[in-house]
């Protein structure tokens, strides 16, 4: 029995690194049937077996099946191996991955936690285990837990391999992304660049691995606004990925939907709209047509025709990705919110403004179940609506919005966060189209005064701002400003400026 077990194992092993899965399912069962017909009812090797066709059902999305097995599993092997063996945290690890999948982060953690316990008895390797629990609590929205649990792996990793050890790499990496979600910068930027020094020591400026932090770090640049730095560093990870043959994983299609988020924001959609259709491609390839990163791109791809209002092309893109996020995530999770919104501003393309109101009605109620009433993801959902009131010529509702904006953002990110800013530009212009002029100017010199105060990592966005001053003093019969604005707004737009900018 034991030689046809292990050949069917090593069948199913070899399918599913194939990614041939549901052939992988027939021989799997077979192994369970044959086992459990040889060997006791809690024989390891029954573990074992339904182990294996868990991760399988997981892999195909047969979420309930997988969970049932795999709960089978860790009967099984508390029984035969005992509560605090490498097994049963080898199968709480499954679980969790497969929770991670689902959502289920609460479930998740659970599991993990767990499995650390074990780890810590058995004084084996922590390293895994602690960067999925940072995934879960990045999962439930705890930053900072995701961050002490990476740190104490990267401590780990330096104690044990030294700190040029490229193992850390994906560590720093990890830590970089939570530091930039908080806003910090400067910290993730700090930890990028000692990736790339580790990388470019250990394993070569034309690894994969340096391309990939390369492409982070420019996702830094882009979201301070500096995209003449992240534009050199984008193209030179896709000449290394191309360069290595590495172009058929998520980090290439990453760097390609950053590239091409650049070049739609300059209005460059001929060479934004080709790189963001080679990230789907990628993967469709890779991931399946209903895994989240299609929905992903497949929204971002979308957001290009709106902006250049092609709404035809923008529509089955935002159906099948709304459909795809809704299944896998439920309706009230804050990828379909983002699918809503997008939604919201196709059908007020189309003059569907009852309707546009509606999604983002719709958007703004999950993302309040789900962050609270005072967090900055719902700002985007009333800045649309915003927008749709205006449109409708409900000012006052319109105004409500984007004060409330305003009062999230400054309690949340500080009253000189360039998001406060923003939000004061935007209500601006709504006091404009309300001929409120003086509360106009007001609510300007504030966005201008946050700017100034910052670096020029805002620069694009005091031109914005200047343009807009600029505009209102016109309106306003008062010259003599205008004109100021008016040789500021040339400054920032001379031509060695833009050279600099658009370099590549």
């Amino acid at each position: 029995m034991s030689d046809k077990w292990d050949d069917l194992n090593r069948k199913v092993v070899t399918l599913i690194q194939n990614g041939q899965y549901q052939q992988a399912v027939e021989p799997a069962k077979a192994a369970l049937d044959l086992v459990m017909q040889e060997k006791s009812e809690n024989h390891p090797d029954i573990g074992v077996s339904l182990n294996n066709l868990g991760e399988l059902y997981h892999l195909l999305e047969n979420y309930a099946e997988a969970e049932e097995t795999l709960k089978r599993s860790l009967k099984v092997s508390q029984t035969a191996h005992g509560k605090s063996s490498v097994e049963v945290a080898d199968t709480l690890g499954n679980l969790a991955e497969l929770y991670i999948s689902q959502q289920r982060f609460n479930d998740a953690e659970s599991c993990m936690k767990r499995v650390l316990d074990i780890g810590e008895e058995q004084k084996s390797d922590l390293r895994m285990g602690l960067n999925t629990l940072a995934v879960i609590y990045q999962g439930m929205g705890e930053p900072a837990l995701a961050k002490l649990q990476l740190e104490r792996a990267l401590e780990l990793t330096e104690k044990s391999q030294g700190k040029d050890d490229p193992d850390l790499g994906p560590i720093l990496k990890g830590i970089a992304a939570i530091e930039q979600q908080s806003g910090n910068l400067e910290a993730a930027e700090k930890r990028l660049r000692r990736a790339l020094v580790i990388y470019e020591n250990s394993l070569g400026v034309t690894h994969p691995a340096f391309a990939a932090v390369l492409s982070h770090l420019a996702g830094i640049y882009m979201v301070s606004g500096t995209s003449q730095v992240a534009e050199p560093l984008l193209n030179q990870a896709v000449t290394i990925f191309k360069a290595s043959n590495s172009t058929d994983n998520p980090d290439f299609a990453e760097t390609l939907e950053k590239l091409a988020a650049l070049h739609g924001a300059a209005g460059n959609n001929d060479k934004a709209e080709p790189m963001w259709k080679e990230a789907l491609a990628i993967y469709l390839s890779l991931l399946g047509e209903t895994h989240p990163a299609v929905a992903q791109t497949q929204n971002s791809l979308a957001e290009l025709y709106l902006n250049s209002e092609q709404a035809e092309l923008a529509q089955p893109l935002l159906q099948t990705s709304f459909s795809i996020r809704e299944k896998t995530f439920g309706s009230n999770h804050p990828a379909v919110a983002q699918s809503l919104n997008n939604l919201g501003v196709l059908h007020n393309m189309r003059g569907e403004q009852t309707l546009a109101v509606k999604q983002h009605k719709r958007a703004l109620k999950i993302r309040e179940i789900t962050f609270g009433n005072d967090h900055p993801a719902i700002t985007q959902s009333l800045d649309n609506l915003a927008v749709l009131y205006r449109e409708q010529g409900k000012i006052a509702k319109a105004r409500e919005c984007l004060q409330r904006s305003i009062a999230i953002w400054e309690k949340t990110a500080g009253k000189e966060h360039p998001a406060v800013a923003q939000s004061y530009h935007n209500l601006a212009t709504l006091y404009i189209s309300s001929d409120e002029y003086g509360e106009a100017e007001k609510s300007l010199l504030l966005a201008k005064k946050i700017l100034e105060k910052g670096n020029d990592r805002n620069e694009m966005h005091q031109l914005s701002v200047y343009e807009t001053l600029a505009t209102l003093y016109q309106k306003m019969g008062r010259n003599r400003d205008a004109n100021e604005y008016a040789a500021r707004i040339h400054k920032i737009k001379k031509p060695e400026h833009m050279q600099r900018g658009g370099r590549s």
